[in-house]
């Protein structure tokens, strides 16, 4: 971790400090630029860093095939199973077509009793803000529209 800001951030009266950074990973990203921005809501001045050519990771809400496999479903599974008539598993001489039969009949059971549901799960894009980040911009927000009432001539 790299230290980037290299300005004064605090300006109060006679007093000049630089007592706000930023650190960054500097060989994950090597190509940023790191400038004050006055806000003029209190003596500290804010940093505002650019990162060039960052490569973030693209979310998508990619579907997720899922069983719901409760006591209801094994219930069902259980009386459908007990409803079969397995004569035509045992019907034949062959091993391969007895098996391949049971599968069936047990596949087509099992997949009644325990249908596929499609679970889309949400991705967060901002994944990367933290708590604080939010915190931060929630109590901004609220102060940024107390002084507009405030100030407001109307």
């Amino acid at each position: 971790m790299t230290s980037t800001v290299y300005f004064l951030t605090r300006i109060q009266n006679n007093s000049v400090t630089a007592i706000d950074n930023v650190f960054i990973k500097v060989s994950k990203f090597d190509d940023y630029v790191i400038s004050p921005l006055a806000n003029r809501l209190s003596d500290h001045d804010t940093q505002l860093i650019t990162i060039n050519d960052i490569n973030l990771k693209i979310l998508n809400n990619t579907p997720r095939y899922i069983r719901n496999i409760d006591k209801h479903g094994i219930a069902d599974f259980k009386i459908k199973l007990s409803l079969k008539t397995w004569d035509n598993v045992f019907d034949n001489n062959d091993d391969n077509s007895t098996y391949n039969s049971f599968l069936n009949t047990y596949l087509r059971v099992f997949y009644s009793s325990f249908p596929v549901r499609n679970l889309i799960t949400k991705t967060n894009g901002n994944a990367w803000v933290t708590m604080g980040i939010r915190t931060s911009c929630k109590q901004k927000g609220g102060f940024t529209f107390f002084i507009r009432i405030v100030m407001s001539p109307y």
